[in-house]
């Protein structure tokens, strides 16, 4: 020890000095290395990459970080910038160093492919901090086991037998409705949908008494919009900078100061953990709902692993479907009635039909009764035509084959997205995209067939959203029972209420703008 401590005091300057260049020598070799990587990398990606030959901007196929820039420097601007690379490069476009967009509404159901052919999600976009839930798995087999317990929750029979739990919410939400009128308040179309959705998605995937009851408090809870609509303001910022949603879960107070929508997600986070939590505790007690919850029905299910219904599996799993059965729906409800009372043309003729199949209001016809209703059923068409909620792409991989678009052979393996915010707002397929006519929806079979393939608000294929029939029963449920009950009209409400100009995986208003309110005028006899 003495030996040391002397030979380090006896080090001339000009040895420190050489220390310190062998040091800086090394930190400029690992600085070349860097540079040769990074210019080596850009190289390939643009000369020698199998998508060098697609068309596309230079730096978009050299670095994913043209798409951070319009995702999170311009606040959600991407899916509008490649509508834009279309009109200038064409059909096919190359977005990033690994993906295609393309812009072929006729072939899409040859990428959002069905049980025939084989598809698999981008790992990257799939990305939601919640790795075990449904949405982020990604291996074809995984994905279809975990889908195919989840799906029989949301078949044909289990939404009717479903029913009156939806009715019994309903009932909920017309109180408040009522209220409104008593008070002549103004009474704010996301905050009541949002209460509606979250208590009935919950109650339906934990029991009548272990879900959310926002609807049951005496004054509606603006916290449940908020909550629904904070993960989605995150969605871009967390798949750009994934160690964003990590750090929530480590640091969640200090996080909830760098962004205030961290501490909603979070705190919802925490209500469905304690949801399956306790559905866990109280696994094989015996729940006498019917139809049995989700949650509960799963962990009885003999044919589940054990593995797919731990806490971390189950919570990931609930979280994602709340989220995804509060805010979607919600929005297509608001949006819906936005444009049915908008135009009294449209609002009169729905009313027409609605009295003349329920003449008696205190007799409430079942869905599979309004289902039959075609001018109510073609508004609804055109509502989720016009709402277009995700506004975002989704990628497809398709690992056993090479897929064809305009001439072009895309190598298998490679993410292709296509988005259906523009094919439901396409002027060649939808003349007067913007304009809300359901007349375009009452056609003859075969003309209304060949539309139909264009409507794709919830995607399709074995990737496609497995709410899709829940979504629909609450549209004709709820806006049926209102519109048959109330007499409403919009107020305080303008067009930037309800113009999407942000993609936030579902579009956004403006920050703030995003509110609907309507005056209760009366309650029909």
């Amino acid at each position: 020890m003495m030996n040391i401590a002397q030979r380090l005091l006896s080090l001339e300057w000009h040895d420190m000095v050489n220390m310190d260049l062998s040091i800086l020598r090394i930190y400029l070799y690992l600085s070349a290395a860097f540079i040769v990587f990074i210019v080596g990398l850009a190289f390939y990606r643009l000369y020698l990459s199998p998508l060098a030959k697609f068309p596309g901007p230079r730096l978009a196929a050299a670095t994913r970080l043209y798409e951070t820039y319009y995702d999170v420097i311009r606040d959600g601007q991407f899916s509008w910038q490649i509508e834009r690379l279309h009109q200038i490069y064409g059909p096919i476009v190359r977005i990033k160093p690994w993906e295609l967009h393309v812009k072929d509404p006729d072939n899409y159901n040859t990428l959002y492919a069905g049980v025939t052919r084989k598809r698999d999600k981008d790992s990257w976009f799939s990305f939601a901090g919640w790795p075990n839930s449904i949405f982020s798995t990604n291996g074809h087999a995984l994905h279809r086991s975990r889908r195919s317990v989840l799906a029989q929750f949301f078949r044909r029979q289990a939404i009717l037998d479903a029913e009156p739990l939806i009715r019994q919410n309903i009932q909920a939400l017309c109180r408040h409705f009522r209220k409104a009128q008593e008070r002549y308040d103004s009474l704010e179309l996301y905050t009541a949908f949002s209460c509606f959705t979250s208590d009935t998605i919950s109650q339906y995937a934990f029991g009548k008494q272990n879900g959310f009851h926002y609807l049951g408090k005496a004054e509606l809870d603006v916290a449940c919009k908020s909550k629904a609509h904070s993960i989605f303001e995150l969605s871009q910022k967390t798949r750009q900078f994934p160690w964003l949603f990590k750090l929530v879960h480590v640091f969640p107070w200090p996080a909830s100061l760098i962004d205030a929508d961290f501490a909603a997600v979070y705190a919802q986070e925490m209500e469905v953990q304690s949801m399956v939590r306790k559905a866990i505790l109280e696994r094989g007690t015996g729940c006498s709902e019917k139809p049995k919850p989700i949650y509960p029905a799963i962990l009885i299910n003999e044919k589940v692993p054990e593995d797919e219904k731990r806490l971390a599996r189950l919570t990931d799993d609930a979280i994602f479907m709340v989220q995804a059965g509060t805010d979607a729906p919600g929005r297509a409800l608001v949006l819906t009635l936005y444009y049915i009372l908008r135009d009294p043309d449209v609002h009169k003729k729905l009313r027409s039909e609605l009295c003349a199949s329920w003449p008696d209001v205190t007799i409430e016809p079942g869905l599979i009764a309004m289902e039959q209703l075609p001018y109510f059923t073609a508004v609804l068409k055109e509502g989720l035509r016009l709402s277009s909620l995700v506004s975002t792409r989704l990628p497809r991989v398709a690992p056993d084959e090479e897929l064809y678009f305009h001439g072009y052979e895309i190598p298998r393996g490679v993410p292709v997205s296509m988005t259906t915010f523009f094919i439901l707002r396409d002027p060649i397929l939808f003349p007067e995209p913007l304009q809300f006519i359901p007349e375009r929806w009452l056609l003859e079979p075969q003309d209304l067939r060949k539309l139909e393939r264009y409507l794709v608000p919830f995607s399709k294929g074995t990737l496609g959203c497995v709410g899709q029939s829940m979504a629909c029963a609450w549209l004709y449920m709820v806006l049926g029972t209102l519109l048959r009950r109330f007499e409403m009209r919009l107020c305080d409400t303008a067009e930037w209420n309800v113009t999407p100009v942000r993609d936030k995986f579902l579009w956004q208003t403006e920050p703030g703008k995003n509110r609907v309110q309507i005056k209760v005028l009366r309650e029909y006899s």
